[in-house]
């Protein structure tokens, strides 16, 4: 049991510093490899499959100005729920509602899912739309 308990923490962290990636510069996207597999499996259709796609989709998203895209500083709350080899990050912010869903293996994110509500009258942010 414990190490079960272990194995969900180690699971979210590894999705909380996936985000500090995501959320950081293009010349730290060469991090990616410590968290996505190479053969990572995307089921947002805007994003190309694997490593490489997510790489390129965080190239193209961190060179936006911060209002174009998902800056973590509109984060109100971030929750995050560890079941098995799925994690589900969720965060309220104050441009709408982000629900990521990845599977972890290994200690590395393998599949991806999200979903993403804008506020009332509110934007779809870039590559979420």
């Amino acid at each position: 049991m414990a190490d079960e308990i272990h194995d969900l923490e180690r699971n979210k962290q590894i999705v909380a510093e996936f985000f500090d990636v995501a959320h950081g510069t293009v010349a730290g996207l060469e991090h990616l490899d410590r968290y996505v597999a190479e053969d990572y499996i995307q089921h947002n259709p805007n994003i190309e499959q694997g490593r490489e796609g997510l790489r390129k989709f965080f190239t193209y998203i961190l060179s936006l100005p911060p209002e174009e895209r998902l800056d973590p500083a509109k984060e109100i709350e971030v929750n995050v729920i560890a079941d098995g080899e799925f994690i589900a990050r969720q965060a309220i912010r104050e441009d709408g509602m982000l629900i990521d869903v990845f599977r972890v293996r290994e200690g590395l994110l393998v599949e991806h899912w999200d979903a993403f509500r804008p506020p009332p009258g509110g934007k779809v942010i870039h590559g979420l739309e």
